[in-house]
């Protein structure tokens, strides 16, 4: 990456929180320590948020057609992204370089970046940071409670309760599977340390494999050309793979088809991993047992798509983090990240926009 920050002698680096900022005390503190960086920072909150599905949507090119759904800019926010040198983000409109000039690095608030590249940050020579790692440890423990609760019965077990019956429901012992996690970020490596607690044979895929490579938490490593044999060999699978275009659509008829029949399956990544159909037609003939999805292509989920009454298949609203901890631990990041900049050191979690990771 190309070392592009304010000079030394610039009098001022405006910061725009754009999300998950806050005018309560703890929103005050942060912006407090954020200031104290560097006395040249200046701090400014203007929200830009734009909706869910378009959100989704800008997730995977082509972007052209999405461009009249993009909300148009207010007067206070035309002005603020025409002073901010850096910001903190979920959403930018396009071309951000022409809407903000000086914008030379931007944070954003989670793992997958897919609709902040499309607002040509790459085009721009724009630096990019993402949050990876600021919820891995609460998606991992949602993930591997999901599984928990498909082997053990617990669904059956709560309504039988309901249903005031007393009704034996027998569920799986862990130990001894084997369990599948692709893509070994920070969400799939802390799935792995959870899952090898529970003595079972842990595989793994990578995007960066090199044969020879190992990891921690994990007894075997693959590369993703690896995926079927991986598949083949698991009785349960976790995806928390990035959203790029190499990425769309990898579990798709074939992958699902060769998964061990009566296996499990679970994203916490992207929603555009899975075709969805595919996974809906897996779901539907039984060879596959269970699934649990907590993210979509479309978000949020239509009303009326089959998914929702897919047999066994959990479902939630891409809400497996925690966010209880979540606007601390960005901000911990986000601060970290500007004193890099600041001071030309490398970023945390720098990602290339031109690749989406």
């Amino acid at each position: 990456m190309t070392d592009e920050r304010p000079p030394a002698d610039t009098d001022t680096v405006t910061i725009g929180i754009l999300f998950m900022g806050g005018d309560d005390e703890a929103g005050r503190a942060r912006i407090a320590q954020l200031e104290a960086i560097d006395p040249r920072i200046r701090v400014v909150q203007v929200g830009y948020e734009e909706d869910h599905e378009l959100r989704t949507a800008r997730g995977t090119p082509p972007y052209d057609g999405l461009r009249e759904k993009a909300p148009a800019l207010s007067d206070e926010q035309r002005e603020m992204f025409a002073a901010v040198d850096i910001v903190v983000t979920l959403d930018l409109p396009f071309d951000v370089g022409t809407v903000a000039p000086n914008l030379v690095l931007v944070q954003g608030v989670g793992a997958g970046v897919g609709q902040l590249v499309s607002a040509g940050l790459a085009e721009s020579g724009i630096r990019l940071a993402n949050a990876v790692g600021v919820s891995a440890v609460s998606i991992s423990e949602f993930a591997v409670g999901r599984l928990l609760a498909f082997w053990k019965h617990f669904d059956a077990m709560a309504q039988a309760q309901a249903e005031r019956e007393w009704r034996a429901s027998y569920g799986r012992e862990v130990a001894g599977t084997t369990v599948a996690v692709l893509g070994l970020g920070a969400i799939g490596s802390n799935i792995a340390k959870r899952l090898q607690a529970f003595d079972v044979t842990v595989l793994a895929t990578r995007r960066s494999w090199t044969p020879g490579m190992t990891a921690e938490h994990v007894d075997e490593l693959f590369g993703p050309d690896d995926l079927h044999e991986v598949l083949g060999r698991s009785d349960a699978v976790f995806a928390s793979v990035p959203e790029t275009p190499e990425t769309v659509g990898t579990m798709d008829a074939a992958a699902f088809a060769a998964m061990k029949a009566g296996a499990w399956f679970c994203n916490v990544g992207r929603g555009s991993f899975v075709d969805e159909d595919a996974l809906l037609d897996a779901l539907t003939s039984g060879h596959l047992g269970g699934a649990a999805l907590d993210v979509f292509s479309v978000e949020p989920l239509p009303a009326d798509n089959p998914l929702w009454t897919a047999p066994n298949l959990a479902i939630s609203a891409h809400s497996s983090a925690s966010v209880e901890r979540y606007v601390e631990n960005l901000h911990a990041l986000f601060r970290d990240n500007v004193a890099r900049f600041l001071a030309g050191r490398p970023l945390r979690t720098e990602v290339d926009p031109a690749r989406g990771y």
